[in-house]
């Protein structure tokens, strides 16, 4: 009997190790979970904790210069606002763009095809949890489309879920942080990866269109009333509503 049953909930699970986790066995091995439940999860993050100095200063500075009121700051979201604007994009449904199916099928081909994949995770599952994040992405930042970005997104974090990536190579889940230019990480994380998916042209298109937008924020930056009249010209076709 074959079935589809909706589920109304996301699952955030963890777990540990059986024992000292041992990066040659597989992970279904590690955590002594079997490969067919493993699969149901969209990203499976493995937090190892390496001999890292530079990550250790971080976090050492972030422990002990930090014990003070949190700072007020007028660039930051109340929890309010957070709330009622996450409570306004679940409503929506974006459609998968051409390219972006393009992106995201290139991917989940490269991954069946590699020696020594997980074939536990390398099933129809993981084109449909790719859907699901670059879909997830394009929700949150308020679009009706899923595009090229959405679906790099997408790639890029199933990346760091598959212990060893295709294209961005070993990734260290629990030693990132948020960029200081996040434009530029993008654009090298996409170079790599449309590269690796051999979809030159899509590359092309999106480099375009990155230089236009650093374009367009310099010559925002240069001039506040342009500045202001783009902010008002940018929001007519949609009013974001909070209840």
């Amino acid at each position: 009997m074959v079935c589809k049953l909706n589920t109304r909930t996301s699952i955030l699970a963890a777990t540990n190790p059986k024992g000292q986790y041992d990066p040659n066995e597989p992970l279904s091995v590690n955590v002594a979970l079997a490969s067919p439940l493993l699969s149901r999860f969209d990203l499976v993050l493995v937090l190892q904790d390496t001999r890292n100095a530079e990550w250790d200063r971080i976090i050492s500075a972030f422990i002990l210069e930090d014990r003070g009121p949190p700072a007020e700051s007028s660039a930051l979201w109340s929890m309010d606002k957070m709330k009622a604007y996450f409570t306004l994009i679940k409503r929506l449904q974006p459609q998968v763009s051409e390219e972006a199916k393009w992106i995201l099928t290139r991917y989940y081909q490269l991954q069946r095809q590699r020696d020594g994949r997980n074939a536990a995770r390398t099933t129809i599952r993981m084109l449909e949890s790719l859907s699901r994040l670059a879909e997830a992405h394009a929700r949150l930042m308020f679009r009706e489309t899923v595009s090229v970005e959405d679906a790099i997104t997408a790639v890029s974090v199933m990346e760091c879920s598959m212990q060893g990536g295709a294209l961005l190579g070993n990734v260290n889940a629990l030693l990132t942080s948020f960029p200081a230019d996040p434009v530029q990480q993008y654009q090298s994380q996409c170079q790599i990866l449309l590269e690796g998916l051999q979809l030159p042209e899509l590359l092309q298109q999106e480099l375009l269109r990155l230089d236009s937008l650093r374009n367009t924020s310099e010559a925002l930056t240069s001039d506040p009333a342009a500045a202001d009249q783009h902010l008002i010209s940018s929001t007519q076709p949609r009013t974001l509503t909070f209840d």
